[in-house]
């Protein structure tokens, strides 16, 4: 993405979809079990950094800042999620919708399998 934050949340969603389907089906990954879900931001135009990261603590993220292709980024951990499409979508969704409102662009998501 560039220029100002455009996030289409229903294409995001159906990646998502079909990205955990294909993991499920192909990695000995059990369907529900608890994964820590690592969410990536990058700063947009305006980026209010201290007001996303308190929002993200609000919402029971932990997180940092780490430098990336000559950037700042954020990275939100969110714990002991069940890994299944409908939870691992409900965390992007709603970091998204936070990070948008302080200038934050979504870049992807990943997680720590037990």
């Amino acid at each position: 993405m560039s220029g100002a934050a455009i996030w289409d949340a229903a294409a995001a969603e159906a990646e998502t979809r079909a990205s955990l389907r294909e993991l499920l089906e192909d990695a000995a990954l059990s369907p529900g079990m608890k994964v820590t879900l690592d969410l990536r931001f990058a700063p947009g135009g305006g980026a209010d950094r201290g007001g996303f990261i308190a929002a993200m603590k609000s919402a029971g993220c932990a997180g940092h800042a780490y430098e990336a292709e000559g950037r700042e980024e954020i990275e939100a951990v969110v714990p002991a999620i069940p890994l299944a499409p409908d939870a691992v979508w409900a965390e992007e969704e709603r970091a998204a919708r936070i990070a948008l409102a302080h200038g934050y662009e979504p870049m992807g998501w990943g997680f720590e399998a037990p």
